[in-house]
C-alpha cells in the first residue's frame, strides 16, 4: 500500500483484534525523548477517542482496510503534497518492534 489512506479510514491492525479510525497522519511521537514520526495514529472505532488515547503504527502493520474515508479536492491535493514532502520529514520514522 503506497498511498496513504484519508483521515476516517478505519483499519486493522496486524494480530489486532480491534478495529481503529485514523485521525492523523505522520504524527509526532516522543519514544523516550526521541521524537519522531508513525505513518498513522487512531483511535478505537466506533467508541472514538476516549481519554486522549491515541494508537500510532505505519502501513506494515496494517492487515486489513474495512473502509477508506472521503477523498474530495482537497484530499487529492493534500496527497500529491505527502508524496512530494514525505522524504523532507526531518524526523526519524519509528516503528512498533523498537
Amino acid at each position: 500500500m503506497n498511498e496513504v489512506l484519508p483521515i476516517g479510514s478505519i483499519v486493522q491492525l496486524n494480530n489486532g483484534e480491534v478495529k481503529l479510525m485514523i485521525i492523523n497522519r505522520y504524527p509526532l511521537y516522543n519514544n523516550h525523548g526521541v521524537i519522531g514520526y508513525f505513518d498513522y495514529s487512531g483511535c478505537v472505532y466506533p467508541n472514538g477517542s476516549l481519554d486522549n488515547q491515541a494508537y500510532f503504527f505505519n502501513k506494515e502493520n496494517i492487515a486489513k482496510v474495512w473502509f477508506k474515508g472521503y477523498i474530495d479536492e482537497s484530499e487529492e491535493l493534500l496527497q500529491q503534497k505527502f508524496k512530494k514532502e514525505k522524504d523532507n520529514i526531518n524526523y526519524p520514522r519509528l516503528s512498533l518492534d523498537e
